[in-house]
């Protein structure tokens, strides 16, 4: 089968319940609604990791934080501060397979920039500033703070926003990698709907924020919950807000996803105007999602809520991919996005890689045998310092393990929103819980999360041979 040109989208920070083809009756998304219709819609994709520098690390090497060990964002911490051009795997496999590539948007990855990890050209979240200090185009002050959620209107015109200066040079780069007869891989970051959500008319007042029902969650007492939730909420300044607090915030961020929105119509529309969409692979999908007044808590940090976890991913390879189907099957996300990536291009899946290729189920076929039937994702901390977390989610239930505070799990049937945590008191849950607290050590195991030793083993399961065999002092010479 020939190469197909690939065109990576990735918004930051995107709830799954904003895409019309995932259910949203209030945030308008036609043209991921039109992707959706077009190819193939993953329900069950969980992002590795709720942050955005461990996750995007992931994509480009192939495993979960805790083996490429960026833990937390960019420069916050000194565990790895970055991820080495050397860890990616990702870029040298598609340039070596003839790939050209192009690098547009929010990197967050390396102080070093994409064309250090063998792009051909990048386009920068600071080159919009600098253009727009060019132009003499005023810049909100709000669009740099971030110190808490906020929102603003920006003055300028739809042409002159960051997802238009992003989708312009998009397409500026397909066409330029198009004449040249190699295929490309192009990959269109936003920064949006992440926070502050500074946005140009008429997208900023599109949603009415009177209108704005609470989601089902938002006024969670967080009773029996863990305290750091209640933590981050001081942090944050949420523990006073109401809901119409949140009501602003939230239409300015349904604005910004309606904004992204229409500018990536442009860059679907220029494909299917000069004809590379009939072999151009596409990819819609986010780095993770927010909570944004869910729980009354906003951002995503010391959470592992479902908000956050669950993500939007869509794929259209016209010709392949099944139009508008929906796949239940179990994905991780930017792990399997990766392993993905490298088969489509002719490359060889590295034995170590944490995910696998989607494309039996992208051609419509049924997922192997042995595919996964839960998620298993990671956070190691924040801004705020280092905080171990791990969750394990399937059809029933999700469990989710605090190495220093008490537990969470929720019905994932009978209380989607959850409200309600289950693991101090599981009554007929019990066994339910006990099982999937062997899975989680079961996935520590085969990814080797240095979570799995003997003293974590030992809690989980209160099993002595299953401690014995993990490492440890026993297996440690002292």
């Amino acid at each position: 089968m020939k190469q197909p040109n690939i065109l990576v989208i990735v918004t930051d920070q995107q709830r799954l319940d904003t895409v019309g083809a995932y259910g949203s009756k209030v945030c308008r998304t036609p043209n991921m609604d039109a992707l959706a219709a077009g190819g193939l819609r993953f329900t069950n994709a969980y992002t590795p990791t709720g942050l955005c520098s461990p996750v995007r690390c992931s994509l480009l090497s192939g495993t979960y934080p805790h083996e490429h060990k960026v833990l937390t964002n960019v420069a916050l911490h000194p565990i790895r501060e970055e991820l080495d051009p050397a860890q990616d795997r990702l870029s040298p496999a598609l340039k070596q397979a003839g790939y050209r590539l192009g690098y547009v948007g929010k990197w967050h990855v390396s102080k070093r920039p994409p064309t250090d990890f063998g792009y051909q050209d990048y386009v920068s979240l600071g080159d919009f500033e600098s253009w727009r200090r060019e132009i003499d185009e005023p810049i909100p002050d709000e669009m740099h703070d971030y110190t808490k959620q906020v929102c603003a209107r920006d003055p300028a015109p739809i042409e002159r926003s960051r997802p238009a200066f992003l989708c312009d040079n998009a397409i500026r780069l397909v066409d330029a990698y198009s004449k040249e007869g190699d295929p490309f891989f192009v990959r269109l970051d936003f920064h949006g709907p992440h926070f502050p959500n500074v946005v140009p008319e008429p997208f900023f007042s599109m949603y009415d924020p009177a209108s704005l029902e609470p989601w089902p969650n938002a006024a969670d007492p967080l009773t029996g919950k863990p305290a750091v939730q209640r933590i981050k909420q001081r942090h944050w300044r949420t523990d006073n807000m109401s809901w119409a607090d949140w009501q602003l915030l939230v239409a300015a961020y349904f604005g910004e996803i309606s904004l992204i929105d229409d500018q990536v119509g442009r860059v679907l529309a220029h494909l299917a105007e000069t004809g590379l969409d009939r072999d151009t692979l596409v990819i819609w999908t986010t780095d993770h999602g927010d909570t944004i007044g869910a729980h009354g808590i906003c951002n995503k940090d010391y959470t592992m809520y479902e908000e956050i976890y669950r993500v939007p991913l869509i794929v259209r390879w016209p010709g392949v991919t099944p139009e508008g189907q929906a796949s239940n099957a179990y994905v991780h996300h930017f792990l399997d996005i990766f392993a993905t990536l490298i088969d489509v291009a002719g490359g060889e899946v590295p034995k170590d890689a944490h995910g696998r290729s989607l494309r039996p189920i992208l051609e419509g076929r049924e997922p192997p045998a042995d595919w996964p039937k839960d998620a298993y994702c990671e956070f190691h901390g924040s801004h705020m310092g280092l905080y171990s977390m791990r969750l394990l989610a399937d059809d029933d239930y999700a469990y989710i393990y605090h190495t220093n505070d008490i537990d969470e799990f929720y019905d994932r049937r009978h209380d989607p929103w959850q409200l309600t945590n289950l693991a101090e008191d599981p009554g007929e849950h019990r066994a339910a819980l006990e099982e999937r607290r062997r899975r989680m050590v079961g996935w520590m195991a085969r990814t080797n999360d240095h979570l799995h030793n003997e003293w974590t083993v030992d809690w989980l399961t209160k099993d002595p041979a299953l401690a014995a065999e993990a490492p440890g002092r026993r297996r440690t010479k002292w």
